[in-house]
């Protein structure tokens, strides 16, 4: 099942834009594939906000996707896209610590596209066991792995 996810998730992500110079910062033998943990909370730590992307350092979960207990597919697939870009414009790992969340935008007509694996990715969500998550509390999280996205080189 992991297998087929990750499968799926590595088809999606690269049709997204990936700039040639980033990719001439991957060194050989370097993982293809990082880490973000996806947790569903009771209360966002941003108000008004629809879900919230954190970007943690030094963290033992250095990238965290934080969601609504009600969030749906699409949700969840527009939060895993902002990281992306941020991964994109900042490098797969943080080196500085950042908050994102996006504003809900009134009268957008053009919907977002949903991965083909969001569905799954929270319904796993929605039946993990609560655990601690460094900064946040002990919350039902799961691990995924996306594909490197080749920005800024590691320093």
């Amino acid at each position: 099942m992991l297998s087929r996810i990750l499968g799926v998730l590595f088809a999606a992500v690269l049709l997204l834009p990936v700039s040639g110079a980033g990719q001439a910062a991957r060194a050989p033998g370097a993982p293809t594939r990082v880490p973000v943990t996806v947790v569903l909370v009771e209360r966002l730590p941003v108000p008004g906000a629809p879900f919230v992307v954190q970007r943690r350092p030094g963290a033992a979960q250095q990238d965290v996707i934080l969601l609504p207990a009600s969030a749906d597919a699409q949700l969840f697939s527009e939060a895993v896209q902002m990281l992306l870009v941020a991964r994109q414009a900042g490098g797969d790992t943080p080196v500085t610590a950042a908050t994102m969340r996006v504003r809900p935008q009134r009268g957008r007509n053009t919907p977002q596209r949903v991965l083909p694996w969001a569905q799954r990715v929270l319904n796993d969500l929605r039946r993990a066991e609560a655990r601690p998550v460094e900064g946040i509390d002990s919350v039902q999280a799961v691990e995924i792995w996306l594909p490197r996205q080749f920005g800024r080189a590691p320093r």
